[in-house]
């Protein structure tokens, strides 16, 4: 036999005894996971405040979703809202953060600012969230993250400052979060 042949039939062996070892190798086996997913009670919940009626409120999702339809302010003037309270009732406390998820404002060139805070009490907890269109100024979108207390009740106030250029007809959507990190 030739060198050459010997190299083939040693390649061919190895490439053989490979092939044997990775379908060997290779074998599939399934695992399972099952569960059983169910509701408990909500801890954290909106519920309706002092302007609640006036902004258009309504309250949906097992209090876990509100939204305003008629939070009108008129041109040139701060109109200030505080249509909506956060509720804590865990036995624990939560750390929460006001989040803007979107906004059509950047472009309204009628719209000073948006502003919007929350408080226990008179005291304002975190940083308010204040929405700027482009030019105005710097927004700030989210309220740091805070700590409400057990059975506490926080109340969201918001302020919405038209230019005295605004006209009936002219809106913006807001979009918030409020994220419940523990």
């Amino acid at each position: 036999m030739n060198s050459r042949t010997k190299k083939i039939l040693k390649l061919t062996s190895i490439l053989i005894s490979s092939l044997v070892i990775g379908i060997a190798s290779a074998s599939t086996y399934n695992m399972f996971m099952n569960a059983t997913v169910g509701v408990t009670a909500t801890e954290m919940s909106f519920v309706a405040s002092t302007d609640f009626s006036a902004c258009g409120g309504v309250i949906t999702d097992n209090n876990q979703k509100v939204t305003f339809s008629t939070m009108n302010g008129k041109a040139g003037v701060e109109a200030i809202y505080k249509p909506v309270n956060i509720t804590n009732g865990a036995t624990a406390a939560h750390n929460i953060e006001l989040v803007l998820d979107s906004w059509t404002g950047a472009t309204q060139t009628h719209l000073y600012k948006i502003t919007v805070s929350m408080y226990k009490g008179t005291v304002q907890q975190g940083v308010s969230l204040v929405l700027y269109p482009d030019g105005e100024g710097t927004s700030v979108t989210n309220s740091t993250t805070v700590n409400i207390g057990t059975s506490e009740t926080w109340q969201v106030e918001w302020k919405v400052y038209w230019k005295g250029t605004a006209v009936v007809g002219d809106t913006v959507q807001v979009n918030l979060l409020l994220v419940v990190k523990s």
